[in-house]
């Protein structure tokens, strides 16, 4: 049967918004924001780029481009 592929496929999507909801969280704790809406939608399929930016990592990035002076 097709279950356990589907389920598997979930559990992942599943995964990486924990994992969004989590980098949020620390990246507002680091900037000491009081943000406390942290609502997104993390459509499928979720590309790097889309997981990267929901997560703040493109603003670290931008960040130590300008530190290095890139």
């Amino acid at each position: 049967s097709g279950e356990p592929p589907l389920l598997l496929a979930v559990s992942v999507h599943c995964a990486t918004r924990a994992a969004i909801k989590e980098a949020r969280k620390q990246l507002l704790s680091w900037s000491d924001l009081d943000e406390t809406d942290s609502t997104f939608q993390l459509r499928v399929p979720a590309t790097m780029h889309v997981v990267k930016e929901l997560s703040g990592l493109d603003i670290v990035e931008r960040y130590l481009k300008w530190k290095m002076g890139v």
